[in-house]
């Protein structure tokens, strides 16, 4: 009877065998037929051509030594050692690579090129075969923390003038420009995090789980592991870079619920990279993973409504914030490092101090909420607008030559604190004094005090377009956030106008409808402005 399961076991084993040899043989020959298509046309959707785009087209090293000189401070969940080079990186990391050089570089016409090229390479790799690799999220990483930074729009019709902020807005508002949309930004999320997942890098290796129990089982039988594996920092980099990015996400665009959850695991990633100490950064990677997690606290606290009622509604709400206060405070008080990166930690807790009294704006707020004390919202007002304050302060003591770098992570902070500045100075409640906050951080002169911080490094992409002919427009971010900010600048003079013209109980419908829905929609309009944003839409 042995002998019979044994033959019976061996014929099904050179069966596999036999259709697995056939499958290769399948895509050997397929890709032996791409490669001959190739020869003869210029196709440009195969992976050799878009890495040969690359290399033709953009100054490897260069490339790369902006991406850690100028780039990584900002965002420190890769670390790329400084002997490996732009040609070993594109080699063992082509995803990864192909991401930073299309974040890095500066001519949008190139730009576009490499976005069709990466958008193909998903198409390919990760919904046609199903990869799933360390390469494929550490590029969705890149990806999506400079979304912003990357050209969204087909160029201006030629006949059409190009120098105009005005031509670059209108462009956006085209569908038909339009290659980098909030759909493809939401779909690139959901992949990093299905990466992250499926690379199972949100837990421990000898707590691995598969959709198929029984083969687990059966595999660990079989197979009993020699040593315990354990995760590579690299990984635990990585894994944290994407807590970090979906987390920003939510508190600071768009509730994307418990996508990645701080777990126990998160906190052993970051004692590890504390301990090791093998990169200088990664403490301040570390303290930045902190402020999400009480991030992630105040936004379960405060603003969680989707399945149940308001959390704060059945106690005082200066009980959840006096709480919350004091890790702020602990958190704040252990901050530590280089001092050039003090600026981006303290923008982050200023960020965290506005998620947490901005809270006062909210009309659906009951006053019993804030228990006996009356003047408690007129309080937690007041130390928003001293967080947003001390926000803007802070962010223009970033060195302006990281601006055209800044990443979304950070875009989306700057995108929070400028419309709840635009809230406090049009907040409409008795005792509040919006003179006060006109006296002390003005909306207009705020807006041009970061654009101008934004001019002071044009000279340096001037130097760029005398030295490389082919590169004849300076970067778009330029005018998309020149005409950001005349748009802001206008909607909010609007709302002034209205407020001084209209009563009290009509104004605050209009105000808060319009200003705390979609804020970011307005601010950062990937594409089509939404309908209820269309009567107010900037007039260029």
């Amino acid at each position: 009877m042995d002998a019979m399961y044994a033959d019976k076991l061996h014929r099904e084993i050179a069966a596999l065998e036999e259709k697995l040899d056939r499958m290769v043989d399948m895509l050997a020959a397929s890709e032996r037929t791409a490669r001959e298509r190739l020869d003869g046309t210029t196709a440009s959707s195969s992976p050799a051509v878009e890495e040969r785009i690359i290399a033709t087209d953009l100054d490897e090293e260069k490339v790369l030594e902006v991406f850690r000189k100028q780039m990584l401070l900002l965002f420190p969940f890769l670390m790329i050692p400084s002997e490996v080079t732009a040609e070993e990186l594109r080699r063992e990391k082509p995803f990864l690579f192909m991401n930073i050089s299309m974040v890095v570089c500066q001519s949008s016409v190139r730009q576009r090129e490499i976005v069709k090229s990466v958008q193909r390479y998903v198409a390919e790799h990760i919904v046609m075969r199903g990869e799933q690799s360390l390469d494929l999220l550490q590029g969705l990483l890149v990806n999506a923390a400079w979304f912003t930074s990357v050209s969204r729009c087909q160029p201006p019709a030629a006949s059409a003038p190009t120098s105009g902020h005005s031509e670059i807005f209108k462009a956006e508002m085209e569908p038909q420009s339009i290659i980098r949309s909030t759909s493809q930004f939401d779909a690139f999320v959901h992949l990093l995090v299905a990466q992250s997942l499926s690379l199972g890098l949100n837990q421990e290796l000898t707590y691995q789980k598969s959709l198929n129990y029984p083969m687990t089982y059966l595999r660990e039988a079989l197979h009993e592991p020699s040593h315990n594996p354990v995760r590579t920092l690299e990984e635990r980099r990585t894994y944290l870079g994407c807590y970090y990015l979906t987390t920003m996400l939510s508190t600071c665009v768009k509730d994307l619920g418990p996508i990645i959850r701080f777990t126990k695991y998160t906190e052993e990633c970051c004692k590890v990279l504390e301990q090791v100490a093998e990169n200088p950064v990664d403490s301040h990677l570390v303290q930045l993973v902190r402020v999400m997690n009480l991030a992630e606290r105040i936004h379960c606290t405060l603003y969680r409504t989707d399945l149940h009622s308001s959390p704060v509604s059945s106690s005082p709400i200066g009980l959840s914030i006096r709480w919350l206060e004091a890790e702020l405070r602990e958190l704040k008080a252990r901050m530590s490092g280089d001092p050039s990166q003090s600026a981006i930690l303290l923008t982050h807790y200023d960020t965290l101090e506005i998620h947490l009294y901005r809270v006062a704006l909210n009309q659906d707020s009951a006053e019993s909420n804030y228990g006996d004390h009356p003047l408690m919202r007129l309080d937690l007002l007041y130390r928003c607008l001293e967080s947003t304050t001390s926000f803007f302060r802070n962010f223009c003591a970033l060195p302006s030559t990281f601006f055209p770098y800044v990443p979304f992570t950070i875009i989306c902070q700057f995108g929070k604190a400028i419309v709840t500045l635009s809230q406090l100075s049009l907040y409409n409640h008795s005792g509040w004094d919006r003179t006060y906050v006109e006296s002390t951080i003005d909306f207009n002169h705020t807006i041009d005090q970061l654009l101008a911080k934004l001019e002071e490094s044009r000279p340096h992409f001037q130097q760029i377009l005398q030295q490389d002919p082919e590169c004849t427009q300076i970067p778009e971010i330029y005018g998309r956030m020149a005409a950001r900010g005349q748009m802001l600048k206008a909607m909010h003079q609007r709302r002034k106008d209205a407020l001084e013209q209209t009563s009290p109980s009509s104004m605050t419908t209009m105000d808060y409808e319009l200003m705390m829905n979609t804020p970011l929609d307005l601010l950062f309009p990937f594409g089509e402005i939404p309908p209820v944003y269309e009567p107010y839409s900037f007039q260029v």
